[in-house]
């Protein structure tokens, strides 16, 4: 099975100067949604910086 993986090249900030999404970390893309340790998600086409968008091999 093959998974879609987000990572992103600057950390995505949130309007009170907050880091919400790291960059470099892996988030699996569920649903056409990323979502991070607080369980905070972002739709792929609402992130605001750039990415890498990588399909991995479930192992």
């Amino acid at each position: 099975m093959r998974r879609k993986v987000v990572f992103l090249q600057d950390n995505m900030i949130d309007e009170n100067e907050r880091v919400i999404f790291e960059a470099d970390i892996p988030y699996v893309v569920e649903n056409g949604f990323i979502e991070n340790e607080d369980g905070l998600k972002v739709s792929v086409e609402s992130i605001w910086v750039d990415f890498h968008l990588v399909h991995q091999k479930s192992q």
